[in-house]
């Protein structure tokens, strides 16, 4: 009971806000990197972020009982960046620069540079190949959550990564 009570909480302002504040500082940071490589940059992350975070707010008191926070959040953040994706698009690079701050030059320019090799090739995937990466290997969402994301099956999840994962195989040296 204690577990289920975590989610549903009393439908009261202050509790709201506060769980509304809790989920956003615990999953933030995930959904944040999950827009940026979904947008291409951080600039159009950050609207996509903001729009997700008035999309939660709207609909919270109506929430359901949810089990998975992240996957929901993610979830909600996913079908704002489709409806963003859907208005406009990006060309810009899609990579993340691995963090080297233990690292001596060299390797930090190796890390560097791989990263951006994997960022471009991910760019270069179709939009459902990169789309699938990016929920389940950035995002972190189980094939499942994946699956519900994008509203397909886990099977198309799995052949949509294989896919993804091949075809990324053979762009990278």
């Amino acid at each position: 009971m204690q577990a289920k009570r975590q989610w549903t909480l009393t439908l009261t302002g202050k509790t709201d806000r506060d769980e509304f504040v809790r989920l956003v500082d615990d999953h933030g940071a995930v959904l944040f990197g999950m827009l940026r490589r979904l947008c291409g940059n951080a600039s159009d992350a950050d609207d996509v972020y903001q729009e997700t975070a008035i999309r939660i707010w709207q609909g919270f008191a109506a929430r359901p009982d949810v089990r998975n926070p992240r996957a929901w959040l993610l979830t909600i953040a996913y079908r704002a960046y489709a409806d963003w994706a859907d208005k406009r698009r990006t060309s810009d690079e899609l990579w993340d620069t691995a963090d080297t701050r233990l690292d001596g030059p060299d390797q930090r320019a190796l890390k560097v540079e791989e990263a951006q090799q994997i960022g471009l090739a991910v760019e270069r995937l179709s939009d459902p190949l990169r789309r699938v990466v990016i929920l389940h290997y950035t995002g972190g969402l189980t094939l499942h959550e994946t699956a519900e994301a994008l509203g397909c099956c886990e099977g198309t999840v799995k052949s949509r990564l294989n896919a993804a994962i091949t075809k990324l195989r053979s762009m990278l040296p």
